[in-house]
């Protein structure tokens, strides 16, 4: 499926670069297009709970041993690896400083035990690998397990739902069903839209164990679930060595050729077709638009003059009417954008401050029992620094997932505006095809909208003089006398930390929508000012060769002609990739 999806890449964008070819096809989005085609990825998110053998199951799809593996609790870092001509891996700090590294290196970033509690403040890491299993969009997402000893490396895990286009939940048959398991799942179930069960190590139990285990772990998650599911066995080691050594038959015993296919067919047909089809009908449609104004062009070669007058004349009405349309379009896309912010935004943020302050002061209540054995300025110094760490990790799970609801809320009003769009568009070609008695048929098409992020933390201020005395008094105090200041003074700085994250998260969405609504804005406009400056300047270079003489007219009904034959070829060879993907 794969194959077949590659090759109908490649065809849509031979079709590209013939457009690009066509002069007479003005505002066709073809590069942007041809990257859409170009860099279309398939996120799929491998997740779970520690232990399960998710990162095993990566190498062995990839064929290679490029993620280290080990016996506790590993991955503290999300890794993702994508194609490249060559084995390279860089890692993204949260300052936004980015390093290439050595394989050999790799552990100490995206392990538990060479970067614990990520102490060196990876963001993420990003690896490419030259495996055909990637080459064409496909990235795979290594996430730590969930449920270990090690909380951050569940909320990493959760920060990376949304982002998914299918989730790999892996399952062994070596432990049951756990509920902080089914509990993960519930919460998988609500950002991802299809998740694959895998029951690994199916190498490890009897044919008819492992028919028992499945079925289990099927009731199990069907009743948490409430909806009918499919449980892959699946072994990861016996894949990988299968892989690497060339036996067919351990492959075979592994299971994983079965799960391949079925899972390169939803990575052809959910994500692949959409693709492929939703640039073909958006080609179509220049197309269409691009055929009518040349029918215009030689339309006016013929007409007689005073009737052609006439007819511009009621043009001219129309596009009057037309730019009212736009001022309409304006308001109503500001109001529905700040309709979004009020009612998601606004409520999302006050919800999650309520229950982020809630969690975090119980939790520095814990740890200030936990440590106030120590010196008053270690103590203060280690609250402190559990403050920072807690807050921003919990912000970034958090912020990933209202990033997914906000773009989702986002591209679902852009949808709606886009089709408005089109319906003016559409009037405005078929009202010039009509008064030049020209045949035309509008291709209906959806756009992609999405937003971007250039959010950073900034935990604190530089401290003025009052702070720093206050501090230092606090420290010169008897300890129990200390210590409760301390605890005081960090219940206060929690709650300043928070706030300060707050205002920076809310401005920083409302800027990313006030931009996205501006950038759509202004393409959605621009569509309809191309239009109408596309059939006005057909109409108008079919008058101005007239003067020319009969002859210049003859030459150039001739190349339109040869335009047109161009168009017919494209159009059809598009109608051909559709059809193909069925």
């Amino acid at each position: 499926m794969l194959d077949k999806y590659s090759h109908l890449k490649e065809e849509l964008l031979r079709c590209i670069d013939s457009m690009f070819a066509i002069e007479n096809i003005p505002g066709c989005p073809c590069e942007e297009l041809k990257e859409k085609v170009q860099n279309n990825t398939f996120n799929l998110v491998v997740l779970g709970q520690f232990k399960r053998g998710k990162t095993s199951l990566i190498n062995s799809l990839l064929g290679a041993e490029i993620l280290p593996v080990a016996v506790v609790p590993l991955t503290s870092i999300a890794t993702i690896l994508k194609y490249g001509e060559a084995l390279r891996i860089k890692v993204f700090l949260a300052d936004g400083t980015v390093k290439e590294i050595r394989y050999e290196s790799l552990s100490e970033y995206v392990t538990e035990k060479g970067n614990p509690r990520n102490e060196k403040n990876v963001q993420e890491v990003i690896i490419t690998y030259p495996s055909p299993y990637l080459k064409d969009g496909v990235r795979l997402i290594d996430t730590p397990g969930v449920g270990s000893v090690y909380e951050h490396n569940t909320d990493v895990a959760y920060q990376y739902l949304p982002k998914s286009d299918a989730a790999l939940f892996l399952l062994s048959v070596d432990q049951p069903v756990g509920k902080a398991e089914l509990d993960f799942l519930k919460d998988v179930k609500e950002y991802s839209d299809r998740i694959f069960f895998l029951q690994n190590k199916a190498d490890y139990v009897s044919p008819e164990d492992l028919e028992e285990s499945i079925t289990f772990s099927k009731r199990v998650i069907e009743d948490a679930m409430k909806c009918d599911v499919k449980i892959f066995p699946i072994s990861a080691k016996l894949a990988l060595d299968g892989k690497l050594s060339g036996a067919k038959d351990l492959l075979e015993k592994s299971f994983l050729p079965e799960f391949e296919m079925i899972l390169n067919t939803f990575l052809m047909e959910e994500k692949g077709k959409v693709l492929i089809l939703s640039v073909s009908n958006t080609l179509l449609r220049v197309l269409s638009q691009a055929m009518l104004e040349l029918e215009l062009e030689m339309k006016s070669l013929t007409t007689p003059l005073e009737e052609l007058k006439k007819k511009i004349e009621a043009f001219e009405n129309k596009k009057k009417e037309v730019m009212l349309e736009k001022q309409d379009f304006d308001i109503l896309l500001d109001g529905e954008t700040k309709r979004l912010s009020k009612n998601i935004l606004d409520e999302d943020l006050t919800l999650f401050r309520k229950e982020l302050i809630a969690h975090e002061q119980a939790h520095l209540e814990e740890q200030f029992a936990q440590l106030k054995t120590l010196p008053s300025r270690e103590l203060s110094n280690s609250l402190e620094q559990t403050i920072q760490d807690h807050v921003k990790q919990a912000f970034n799970t958090w912020r990933a997932i209202e990033d997914d609801r906000l773009a989702k809320a986002f591209e679902a009003i852009c949808r709606r505006f886009v089709a408005r769009i089109d319906d003016t568009v559409d009037a405005l070609l078929k009202f010039s095809s009509d008064l030049l008695e020209i045949p035309f048929e509008a291709v209906k098409t959806e756009a992609l909208w999405t937003v971007k992020s250039g959010f950073y933390y900034k935990f604190r201020e530089q401290p003025v003089g009052i702070e720093i005395a206050a501090s230092s008094l606090t420290l010169a105090l008897p300890k129990f006398i200390g210590d409760k200041i301390i605890l005081k003074n960090m219940r206060a700085y929690l709650l300043r930390v928070v706030d300060m994250q707050f205002g920076r998260m809310g401005y920083d969405f409302e800027k990313r929508l006030d931009k996205s609504k501006l950038d759509f804005r202004w393409e959605m406009l621009q569509r309809i000012e191309t239009t109408i400056e596309g059939i006005s300047t057909a109409i108008e270079k079919g008058m101005s060769q007239r003067v020319k003489g009969e002859e210049e007219v003859e030459k150039r009904r001739q190349e339109l002609s040869e335009t047109a034959r161009k168009l017919d070829g494209i159009k059809h060879k598009l109608l051909e990739i559709k059809e193909q993907v069925g």
